[in-house]
């Protein structure tokens, strides 16, 4: 799968492309964190990595810019 090294992103982890996608799907962190057992604080540090990957300040920008990317797949 490719997680955008020919975009000139940082690869991502499986974790940090659940935690997005869930993100993308309007999941909470407490929702997200519940399905991957991990606490809602570590979904949002999970998530802050995922910014910091995308090179975006915030959540909104990072799911507009993964959408673009084709990062979010197609939604159920």
């Amino acid at each position: 799968m490719d997680l955008g090294k020919d975009r000139g992103l940082i690869p991502m982890t499986k974790t940090e492309m659940k935690c997005l996608r869930l993100c993308a799907e309007g999941q909470t962190d407490q929702e997200i964190g519940a399905g991957l057992q991990l606490t809602a604080n570590e979904v949002a540090s999970v998530l802050s990595v995922v910014m910091l990957k995308l090179r975006v300040p915030n959540r909104m920008a990072g799911l507009a810019k993964a959408a673009r990317l084709g990062l979010l797949g197609p939604f159920k």
